[in-house]
């Protein structure tokens, strides 16, 4: 069973390092991938012996880079990195998750300000070197009634999730915001990943609004990606089946993860998603080092 998409406290995971590994032991996990975002902090915490020793099973390098398609942020999964290459690729082009989150929020601010969206500033309290803005955000302006008529899925109310992907991040709502100028674009995140010898997967098509999917097949075409994430905690098997048929009708490669955040995101257990996921190695024989 393998798990290559989880994330610790180097970037929004509620477990260290130590606790992911001890997690994925725990679990029977024959290879794993650590993919914070924009970060591969944890790799410098598996140099010390003790550490790296809490997990008998392969570490893939891994990280997920932030971009943006049509206006849409997505993610992109970089693996088999040179680990120093990455690092300086990294500081020079993408934002710390600090720098992140204190630029986003002033974006939000903006625009919602800008839209007429009832807020009071003073209420939206978070951490930005763990805590995420939007969250933030959207736990102050669902206090306000006024503002329901501006999402555009009622059930974006109930979930953070639900308002990242169909609202902030959806080019159709009245509440998106264009992130673009927080990330690299979507071919300097592919170039970023294969300058540091890596390769670069498309992360959870699914996950995204239904512009990403509708639109994968000129994605492909158009980009440099060397793989798809077909398995992930909340793809159905039809979902998996045609992501799994598109890689090897295109000879594209395959990976698949839980997308573990701990505590922070519920059901998606290391290595079985939902009790949904058994990934094997078969999935990454053609291209894991």
């Amino acid at each position: 069973m393998i798990d290559l998409h989880t994330h610790t406290k180097h970037s929004d995971g509620s477990s260290s390092t130590e606790e992911l590994l001890k997690a994925a032991e725990q679990q029977g996990l024959s290879t794993l991938s650590i993919t914070d975002h924009n970060t591969i902090a944890a790799y410098n915490d598996l140099k010390d012996y003790g550490t790296r020793t809490l997990f008998k099973g392969k570490i893939i390098t891994g990280v997920e880079i932030t971009t943006t398609y049509k206006g849409e942020v997505i993610e992109v999964l970089g693996y088999n990195f040179d680990i120093k290459k990455m690092q300086e690729l990294l500081e020079k082009n993408v934002l710390t998750f600090e720098q992140k989150q204190l630029q986003e929020f002033e974006l939000i601010k903006k625009q919602y300000r800008k839209i007429g969206v009832m807020f009071d500033e003073a209420n939206i309290i978070f951490d930005p070197k763990i805590e995420s803005s939007r969250v933030a955000f959207v736990k102050e302006i669902k206090n306000y009634r006024e503002n329901d008529k501006f999402f555009l899925f009622e059930e974006s109310l109930k979930t953070d999730t639900g308002f990242t992907r169909n609202e902030i991040f959806n080019p159709k709502s009245p509440l998106y915001v264009d992130m673009s100028s927080l990330f690299p674009s979507l071919e300097k995140t592919i170039d970023i990943i294969h300058e540091a010898d890596g390769l670069a997967f498309l992360a959870h098509v699914y996950a995204y609004s239904n512009n990403i999917s509708k639109d994968l097949i000129n994605i492909i075409r158009n980009y440099d990606l060397d793989g798809i994430e077909c398995f992930y905690t909340t793809f159905s098997s039809e979902q998996s089946r045609y992501l799994v048929d598109l890689c090897i009708e295109r000879n594209m490669y395959m990976c698949g993860g839980s997308d573990f955040h701990g505590t922070r995101k519920t059901g998606h257990n290391i290595g079985t998603g939902n009790n949904n996921l058994n990934i094997d190695e078969l999935t990454i024989s053609s291209w894991i080092k």
